[in-house]
């Protein structure tokens, strides 16, 4: 004996994000001085791209070539299933990521330490220094001292290159040149 198919009849739209990604007909009746040649003139196959509000719709035909719709819930048609996406389809792996995003490639090593560059050094240690002989100084009051006093100091390979800068600041400075206030 041949065995019955049982087809169920398709799950209905829930007007919530859920349905993105699920294929609805949109009847013939909707546009009716269009002509149809899909599913037999009753309509045509779109695709639930977006969810506006509750129960509206950003739609996109899946064969005719038209620009994306906008449609109430309570004039289109499920046609099946939710299928799942291909990223999630355990049995496409070669589909991979869905347009648009991508998966970060992990690093087959361990990341390489850098040595602190000259600025870095020189930074970290001056605002140490400026904070330390004025307790109230804020951070990027710090930084911004620090790095006008880099612009003049001797750690700076761009100094040696040129020679010692002459003092472009009238802020009070250390022995060794340093801004201080």
């Amino acid at each position: 004996p041949a065995r019955k198919s049982r087809t169920r009849p398709p799950q209905p739209l829930t007007g919530t994000s859920a349905d993105v990604g699920r294929k609805v007909l949109i009847p013939h009746s909707v546009w009716p001085d269009e002509t149809c040649k899909e599913e037999d003139g009753r309509g045509w196959m779109a695709r639930v791209v977006k969810v506006h509000r509750k129960g509206v719709y950003e739609l996109r035909f899946c064969k005719a070539r038209a620009a994306d719709v906008c449609l109430a819930i309570d004039v289109l048609e499920p046609m099946h299933k939710r299928r799942p996406k291909p990223a999630d389809d355990p049995t496409r792996p070669e589909l991979g990521a869905p347009a648009g995003r991508s998966k970060r490639k992990q690093p087959d090593k361990p990341r390489e330490a850098v040595a602190p560059s000259a600025l870095g050094l020189f930074m970290r240690a001056e605002i140490a220094r400026l904070r330390q002989a004025n307790p109230g100084m804020g951070i990027g009051q710090a930084q911004t001292i620090a790095g006008r006093n880099w612009a003049t100091s001797e750690d700076n390979p761009e100094t040696k290159r040129r020679g010692a800068a002459p003092h472009i600041f009238p802020e009070p400075r250390d022995a060794q040149g340093r801004l201080v206030l």
